[in-house]
C-alpha cells in the first residue's frame, strides 16, 4: 500500500520518472486531477486555471477566499488519496500535507537549471530565452504555492526522504531508486 509525494523542477523529467516509477510499483498517478477535484470541491474553477497557468499568461487572480477553500480542499483531496494508498501524488504540496505520516514517501526531484533549460528548450522546440523563461516562472509558481499552502520552502531538503539530482542519472535508475527506498519503507 505505498504512498509516494514527488515534487519536481520543471525539465528535471520528474513527469517522466513518476509515470514510470507509478507503472512499475502499480500505483494511481495523480496529478492534474487533483487540482480539477480539488477546484470542483471548492466550488472555484478560476484556481483550477491559475494553478495550471504556471506562467501567469491567462491573466487569472482569485481571490484570497477562494485560494484559502482551494488550498484546504487540495490538502483533503491529498489525503484521502494518501488513505486509500496505492498512489503516487506529483506536486500539490503532498510533501507537507502528508508530512509526518507514516510509511509515505516524499520525493524531490532536481537538475541543474541550465539543463532544464535545455529540456524545455528541446521538447517544446522553442528558443533558449523562452525555455528559461518558463522554467523560472515554473519555479517561482511552485515556490508560492508551497509558501502559500504549507509556508514552507519547496526546496527544503528536509521536506523529502529523497532528493535525486538528475545531472548525471537517467530515468531508470532514479525509478530503481525510488522503487527500492517505497518497498524498504
Amino acid at each position: 500500500m505505498p504512498v509516494i509525494t514527488l515534487s519536481r523542477e520543471m525539465g528535471s523529467r520528474g513527469d517522466e520518472i513518476a509515470q514510470a516509477t507509478a507503472e512499475r510499483l502499480g500505483l494511481q498517478l495523480a496529478g492534474r486531477e487533483v487540482i480539477n477535484r480539488a477546484a470542483r470541491e471548492a466550488g472555484a474553477p478560476e484556481v483550477a486555471l491559475a494553478e495550471i497557468d504556471e506562467l501567469g499568461l491567462l491573466g487569472v487572480k482569485p481571490n484570497a477566499a477562494a485560494l484559502a477553500l482551494y488550498d484546504e480542499k487540495t490538502a483533503q483531496v491529498v489525503t484521502e488519496l494518501a488513505a486509500a494508498g496505492d498512489v503516487l501524488i506529483m506536486g500539490r504540496a503532498g510533501q507537507v500535507a502528508l508530512a509526518g505520516w507514516p510509511g509515505v514517501l516524499h520525493v524531490r526531484i532536481i537538475a541543474p537549471r541550465d539543463q532544464r533549460i535545455a529540456r524545455v528548450q528541446a521538447r517544446g522546440n522553442i528558443p533558449a530565452a523562452v525555455a528559461a523563461a518558463r522554467v523560472d516562472a515554473a519555479d517561482r509558481a511552485r515556490a508560492a504555492y508551497l509558501r502559500r499552502h504549507g509556508d514552507a520552502r519547496w526546496d527544503d531538503p528536509a521536506l523529502y526522504d529523497l532528493v535525486i539530482n538528475m545531472a548525471q542519472m537517467d530515468v531508470t535508475t532514479a525509478v530503481e531508486l525510488i522503487c527500492l527506498a517505497a518497498q524498504r519503507r
